[in-house]
């Protein structure tokens, strides 16, 4: 009986044994399954092409520590660090990190290489060269390397334009682009997104727009150069076929478009105007409409659709000049002869007098 008892304690240790350390097993695995930081905020982690797990370990940690109140570095390190023991690189990209993801799922969806997209806004830049500084902020290729891509495929780009001078045709390019929000990787290259946004473009420009732009006697490019002036007059959509049908009025009776917009791009001045100096209008450049007949021989800013289609579709009358109206509406008073057009703009004047615009 004695060497029974002694059997079944032996058999009962090493049972209890084999149950601590499955408990162990199951208890660490629970473990490390847990979130790394519960309820903490998401982050992103941005892996480049050139990586390895080190670093994507250490800005995983950097990401964790700024987005806890209270962090315990060596806590996430040791847990980062053995669910990435075994890796080595990963597929480079933008991944949101939600904040109670494990290390193993972080791991599982960095190893998986889908990418989370990137916001990128091109309706409020005007050049080539913002739109490339623009761009070099967002995704994993810098300016200098969109701005190279650009100059070796001006010919793509900027079609029929061989003849110009380089800013100019530089400029162009911006006219195969719609203005709006867009989602890409961050991994995409300036090919990727003018390919993709040259697309867009050639679908929007169907057949029924070519008609109705040769129906008001401009060409594809004129369109969208116009388009440009009319949106750097005005925020208000609702306004721009009356001001797109002002300008046409012009161009047809062959007078100075007179486009406060175009002379502040020539000048390419940082400051914000309410008032153009008189002194502007006589800077000299191919974007001042005081001084030379026509559009300007590119866009001055990225568009939209909706002004695109107010050229296109602009309102028929006889107004030949606008103001601002007084108060900050962001409207204008429109007339048809000059007499009416001072009255508006005296009315204008006092108005920014009031509020001490001087410039």
């Amino acid at each position: 009986m004695k060497k029974l008892s002694k059997r079944n304690k032996k058999v009962a240790a090493i049972i209890g044994a084999a149950t601590l350390f499955i408990l162990l097993i199951v208890a660490s695995y629970v473990f490390m399954l847990s979130p790394l930081n519960p309820n903490g905020k998401e982050f992103s982690i941005y892996i480049s092409s050139i990586n390895n797990a080190e670093a994507v370990e250490n800005e995983i940690l950097d990401s964790l520590c700024k987005g806890s109140k209270s962090p315990n570095l060596l806590y996430y390190k040791w847990k980062v660090a053995t669910a990435f023991k075994s890796a080595d690189k990963f597929p480079p990209g933008k991944y949101n990190i939600n904040g109670n993801f494990s290390s193993f799922e972080i791991l599982k969806k960095l190893n998986s290489g889908n990418q989370d997209p990137v916001s990128f806004r091109i309706d409020n830049i005007k050049t080539i060269h913002k739109l490339a500084e623009r761009f070099g902020k967002k995704f994993e290729q810098d300016s200098v390397q969109f701005i190279k891509y650009v100059n070796e495929n001006l010919d793509v780009l900027a079609p029929n334009t061989s003849d110009l001078p380089r800013e100019i045709r530089e400029q162009r390019v911006l006219e195969r682009l719609l203005g709006d929000t867009y989602e890409f990787y961050w991994t995409s290259s300036p090919e990727n997104f003018f390919s993709r946004l040259n697309k867009l473009y050639n679908d929007f420009w169907t057949s029924e727009k070519e008609s109705n732009a040769s129906s008001i006697g401009l060409t594809e490019h004129q369109v969208y150069v116009l388009a440009s002036i009319v949106r750097g007059e005005t925020a208000n959509q609702e306004e721009a076929p009356q001001i797109a049908g002002l300008y046409l009025n012009r161009l047809q009776q062959n007078m100075l478009l007179q486009s406060d917009p175009t002379v502040l791009f020539g000048i390419n001045t940082k400051e914000k105007r309410q008032r153009v100096r008189h002194q502007d209008l006589k800077f000299d450049s191919p974007y001042n409409t005081y001084l030379y007949k026509g559009l300007p021989p590119a866009t001055i800013h990225i568009v939209e659709k909706t002004y695109i289609d107010a050229v296109l579709n602009a309102a028929s009358h006889d107004y030949i000049f606008m103001c601002a109206q007084p108060g900050g509406t962001g409207k204008h008073n429109f007339a048809v002869t000059y007499q009416e057009h001072q009255q508006y703009a005296k009315k204008y004047q006092l108005y920014l007098d009031s509020i001490d615009i001087q410039r």
